[in-house]
């Protein structure tokens, strides 16, 4: 079955060897580029689709790598880019996230609100480096009542199994619904 898959800008910059955002925690750097660029090289030869928003299109074309560039041409060279379009079904979910009571953490959440809403509007899959967006996003969805379940894969934590993740047939283990994520591995 083929998906589309909402990946964040961190996996694809971090394929390459560079210089890592802070927020990617708990890793070996050195196992970062091969890890992301090992899930991309697999997204790549499956039929799976790239969801790209307006935002995410321009944070991907602003933070460009060797790894950006051959995502974005190959999806696009065989059409397996599906280009999202902001929608009423999530027009809701921005105020929601300013509704939690902890407002600490309404900012934060609101910086990467797109890869939810690009989720939300697909097959609601997150590809994302970002532990604490994933944490963040959690408590957003232990707020509010429904939502619809968002799986998050990290492809850098082993414990995820990215790779088979990605052959599998069931995308949907509740245990990768952001609303039970926990810090506990899976």
């Amino acid at each position: 079955m083929v998906h589309c898959l909402i990946i964040d800008t961190s996996v694809v910059t971090s394929a390459s060897d560079k210089k890592h955002d802070d927020e990617i925690e708990k890793l070996d750097n050195k196992e970062i580029p091969k890890k992301c660029s090992d899930f991309l090289n697999k997204f790549l030869k499956t039929e799976n689709k790239l969801g790209l928003t307006q935002d995410l299109k321009t944070e991907w074309l602003n933070h460009q790598s060797y790894y950006t560039l051959k995502v974005l041409s190959k999806t696009k060279e065989e059409r397996r880019i599906i280009k999202i379009k902001d929608h009423e079904d999530v027009e809701g979910v921005r105020q929601k996230v300013n509704n939690i009571k902890d407002k600490q953490r309404i900012a934060a959440i609101l910086k990467d609100i797109h890869l939810l809403e690009a989720a939300i509007l697909t097959d609601k899959l997150i590809i994302s480096l970002d532990n604490k967006a994933r944490r963040n996003f959690s408590h957003f969805y232990n707020c509010i009542n429904n939502l619809p379940n968002v799986c998050w894969i990290n492809p850098c934590d082993s414990q995820e199994n990215a790779l088979s993740w990605l052959d599998s047939t069931d995308k949907y283990s509740k245990e990768r619904f952001l609303i039970n994520h926990t810090d506990l591995k899976i």
